[in-house]
């Protein structure tokens, strides 16, 4: 708008100050972290375009035609983007107040300066209703996405991480250069599930399945864990060495079993595995799985550890 004014009639060159003060605004409201700074930015940012634009409006003249339209349009559509309803209360105000300085428009009649301020407070009062009604829009919004997000990658009746969360966060642990502790893979699996749910129920089972999981999640913390699906879990721990994944398996092992539910005594069983050098994950997880399958075989309620991988000749 300044180059088309420029070029028509002329204006001072210092109108274009205006710009290098917008372009501040801009990057301080992409640097801003949080609400309250980007209200501050906002603010900054409306209040100079409204002063640029009055100062245009000086220049063309007769600035009292321009002066509701500017600040409709730079009051109204800005409520939208703010958080907190005073905060499009108080850009709005700010705004006005800028463009009543600027221009400094004169009224012939006292009805004509009543009237625009009742047009000046109902537009403050529907910017306060379209920011509160957008706030309520996103956060539906949001609520909505963490919803869709939780049904994709969290297990709904133990609240665990799910086969899909899981199997993302150990393929970025599994690539991340800057990890140098070591990575061993725990799958595990309760034992003598089926026979639970076919002598006490299915009710029971899924109290089996929460409990278990309240286990896994204390004595894996700091670790990535999961219900992989029915009565397998899994972990993967980086840690210094086999003794502390060891400790850890024991740790799960012991801790489920020391768990009384309806009378039963709850165990499970694991397969533990290194992830060798360049080894990939499926066949990682592979030897964690045979790993298991030795545990049940040993009597259950026990850990057991993988063999290495065969180097090849």
């Amino acid at each position: 708008m300044l180059v088309v004014v420029d070029a028509t009639q002329g204006i001072s060159p210092l109108l274009y100050s205006y710009c290098l003060v917008t372009t501040l605004a801009c990057y301080l409201t992409y640097r801003a972290t949080t609400t309250h700074q980007l209200w501050l930015t906002d603010l900054l940012l409306v209040c100079t375009t409204t002063a640029c634009l009055g100062s245009i409006a000086n220049a063309v003249g007769n600035p009292i035609t321009w002066f509701l339209p500017i600040g409709l349009v730079m009051s109204l559509p800005v409520s939208a983007m703010h958080v907190r309803p005073w905060h499009a209360l108080s850009t709005g105000a700010a705004v006005w107040a800028t463009l009543f300085y600027v221009v400094q428009p004169s009224f012939e009649r006292q009805l004509d300066l009543t009237l625009t301020l009742m047009l000046i407070l109902a537009s403050m009062m529907v910017a306060m209703l379209v920011c509160q009604t957008f706030c309520r829009i996103r956060k539906n919004v949001f609520d909505l996405q963490q919803q869709l997000h939780d049904m994709a990658y969290k297990d709904t009746l133990t609240g665990l991480p799910n086969r899909r969360a899981f199997m993302e966060a150990l393929a970025a642990t599994a690539t991340d250069n800057a990890v140098t502790s070591r990575l061993f893979f725990l799958m595990l699996d309760i034992d003598d599930f089926k026979k639970i749910n076919d002598s006490f129920g299915h009710e029971v089972g899924d109290r089996v399945l929460v409990e278990v999981a309240k286990v896994l999640k204390e004595q894996s913390s700091g670790h990535s864990f999961a219900r992989l699906g029915g009565e397998e879990f899994a972990v993967a721990a980086h840690v210094a060495d086999l003794a502390a994944a060891q400790g850890l398996a024991q740790g799960i092992v012991d801790a489920v079993n020391s768990n009384q539910l309806y009378g039963l005594s709850l165990s499970i069983s694991a397969g533990l595995a290194e992830r060798e050098q360049g080894e990939p994950l499926t066949s990682l997880m592979r030897r964690a799985d045979l790993a298991l399958y030795e545990a049940k075989r040993e009597g259950k309620n026990r850990y057991a550890t993988a063999a290495r991988v065969a180097p090849v000749a």
